[in-house]
């Protein structure tokens, strides 16, 4: 009766920590910073998109160059604190601009935005 009382606690408790555990996980971050840092100027369209991906917007211009746009909104829990989010530094948009012409990467520009 002892051992299987204390066989249904353990069982509890590792459930418990399992289950805490796995709360802790949120939804991956995206660093920019390091994406830009492995873009290198005259790589293909091709090895862009197998490095960063799809990106989150494109353009074209009127002169034939494609515009790519990576980027991420960053938020601060301390927003959502009365009075002082106010005074602390707010949501900031964190992207990277790749121009692409003749298919090959001609410019990388990584900037922080404040929204």
């Amino acid at each position: 009766m002892k051992t299987m009382l204390r066989i249904s606690s353990h069982i509890l408790l590792i459930g418990f920590l399992v289950s805490l555990l796995v709360s802790c996980a949120g939804t991956p971050k995206r660093y920019l910073t390091v994406d830009a840092s492995l873009v290198k100027q005259g790589e293909s369209e091709a090895e862009l998109l197998k490095t960063l991906g799809p990106p989150e917007a494109a353009r074209k211009k009127q002169t034939g160059q494609e515009e790519w746009y990576y980027y991420a909104v960053h938020r601060h829990f301390w927003e959502h604190i009365p009075i002082l989010g106010h005074y602390l530094p707010g949501e900031r948009i964190e992207a990277l601009q790749i121009t692409i012409e003749s298919g090959q990467v001609v410019k990388a520009v990584y900037y922080v935005q404040k929204i």
